[in-house]
């Protein structure tokens, strides 16, 4: 936390005076300031799972926030947009592509500059998806002729802006693909945009913060570093790391936390990149030294009671101790508005639902729904198939229920639950046929004698049980905890049910951080456990919230810090 403290300095050629910096008494700040939105690895992602307690990310909000002020906003993407580096079935490969497709061509809407890394060719057409993208790349060949562009000079506010791409040759590029040095790659596009007259050059790369911090210190002249290739953080770095006079900033992946960089000239309109912490990181330091001083004070006070402790040994820690009061002081001193002409502030930016979203991009994401869930049909010729004889098979709840009349308490209780509800919850946003969701809000999903959407879709439209589809699976049933139940209930008597006490690894295939981030598996099994359905299990489980409270207080949390 303590590069907080220092500055980054760096002043260019002079223009025409701007308008003078802006102070705690100048309300109309922002509009002499640059401001950079960074993004890397989307992934595919174009809207978050709304199961989450704070849903992240959503590439409509960030068009908001760059079509807010369009004349002097500039979105960076690092890479890795297309593609999550996984490997997909023939059937998801349809839905992917679309959604590949969407983000680039909205990006290109929003004038963005985007560099490429691997994940960006690993679509079924390989290279030829980039046909119709221009990709900023200066150490990669072999893609389509035309498609990619070592550099870019962006002009904002009068402000002239070189943006250099650099990928990383250890990635796993197919065939056909040559990535060359970095360093040397990067020196011959730092030595053309000396000539165009840039002001601050911008490097984006495919990288980890290890490989970018290392190229960083043999080009002192860079003012901004992206490292796009953090496989350990994906929630992104929160504070900007200093090297010298330049910043390395490592955003988030799936659009979940962009870097939001605003760039404030000085008086005479020269960019100055002199990092200034803001409000909120100043609070945030501020608490961690607290907690350092905490610590300090306790080590001391056992320290002191010591006869053999090093005297020594006990005046450093002292000296520390005195630092970090010294340190608490000097930031809570600390005026709200800088008091420099030109400086940088660079924060890790959530896209929350608190933001607005950009009207126009979400009737296109409503419309892409509809057009993945046709897709995604249209790569299906029936249900899945069935089983080897004398295996189990899937019958569903109404199944379930009819054969054995002991189990109707267990079915009354499943009814009140969200389990019962789970497909509806996607039919109301138009997510039924997304391979993002279904999976998780049905029952036996792309299983053998299962459900896939063509099954589920049948059913969804019928309004009478249709022929040859097998049976209901919309929602979580009974057979998502307990497994395919037709010899059980062919002869309840003889032949148990095949998992008779599910445990928390039966949930966990679902209920992840990512689309579950409040799972307990005590509080969310006091949901699903009662009268009729493991009442003895429940009332070893004792009082406490269940996973709905648990939810609405991590909603309710979010919202107010919003």
């Amino acid at each position: 936390m303590g590069t907080i403290g220092l500055v980054a300095t760096g002043c260019f050629s002079s223009r025409a005076p701007a308008p003078a910096l802006p102070t705690a008494n100048s309300p109309k700040a922002d509009s002499s300031t640059i401001e950079l939105l960074i993004a890397t690895r989307l992934w595919n992602t174009t809207e978050p799972c709304g199961c989450t307690s704070t849903p992240l990310g959503d590439v409509a909000r960030i068009a908001a926030l760059l079509k807010s002020s369009p004349d002097r906003s500039l979105l960076l993407d690092a890479g890795g947009l297309r593609y999550e580096p996984k490997v997909l079935s023939a059937s998801k490969l349809p839905q992917a592509r679309l959604k590949a497709d969407f983000i680039e061509k909205t990006w290109q809407e929003l004038s963005a500059v985007v560099m490429v890394q691997s994940e960006d060719l690993r679509g079924e057409q390989g290279l030829a998806e980039l046909t119709a993208t221009k990709r900023l790349v200066a150490n990669l060949r072999g893609l389509p002729e035309g498609t990619t562009t070592p550099r870019e000079v962006r002009t904002l506010l009068g402000v002239k802006l070189g943006i250099v791409g650099i990928t990383d040759p250890s990635g796993p590029w197919p065939a056909g693909v040559q990535v060359s040095d970095p360093e040397t790659a990067l020196g011959e596009q730092l030595a053309a945009l000396r000539g165009e007259g840039v002001e601050s050059v911008i490097v984006l790369t495919g990288m980890p913060r290890e490989k970018t911090r290392r190229l960083a210190r043999k080009f002192p002249d860079v003012k901004l570093w992206v490292a796009g290739a953090n496989d350990k953080v994906e929630e992104g770095v929160e504070l900007p790391e200093i090297l010298g006079g330049a910043l390395l900033v490592t955003p988030g992946h799936k659009g979940e936390r962009l870097f939001h960089i605003s760039l404030h000239p000085s008086a005479t309109g020269s960019l100055v990149w002199r990092f200034v912490a803001t409000p909120q990181q100043r609070q945030r330091q501020l608490s961690v030294l607290r907690e350092r001083v905490s610590a300090a004070e306790k080590l001391l006070a056992g320290l002191q009671q010591e006869t053999a402790a090093d005297p020594a040994f006990i005046k450093t820690q002292q000296a520390e101790l005195q630092n970090l009061r010294e340190q608490i002081s000097q930031l809570s001193q600390a005026p709200s508005h800088p008091e420099v002409d030109g400086y940088v502030t660079a924060e890790l930016q959530a896209i929350t639902r608190s933001l607005p979203r950009d009207p126009a991009i979400r009737k296109k994401l409503d419309a892409l729904d509809q057009q993945i869930g046709q897709a995604n049909l249209k790569a299906l010729d029936g249900p899945p198939p069935d089983t080897l004889p004398g295996s189990p098979r899937y019958v569903g709840n109404t199944n379930c229920l009819g054969a054995c009349h002991f189990h109707e308490a267990a079915h009354k209780l499943w009814q009140t639950t969200q389990h019962s509800r789970a497909h509806r919850t996607l039919v109301e946003v138009g997510k039924e046929l997304s391979y993002d969701c279904v999976g998780c809000h049905s029952t036996a999903f792309d299983t053998p004698a299962g459900s896939n959407l063509y099954t589920i879709n049948k059913w969804q439209q019928a309004t009478t049980p249709p022929v040859g589809v097998g049976p209901d699976m919309r929602h979580v049933g009974c057979e998502v905890c307990h497994g395919p139940g037709s010899l059980h209930v062919a002869a309840p008597g003889k032949v148990k049910i095949p998992t008779q006490r599910p445990d928390e690894n039966t949930c966990l295939g679902c209920h992840t951080k990512e689309h579950s981030d409040t799972f307990e598996w005590k509080a969310y099994a006091r949901g699903i456990l009662g009268e009729g359905h493991g009442a003895a299990t429940r009332q070893t489980l004792g009082e406490g919230p269940t996973g709905r409270e648990l939810r609405q207080a991590a909603r309710k949390q979010a919202a107010e810090h919003q």
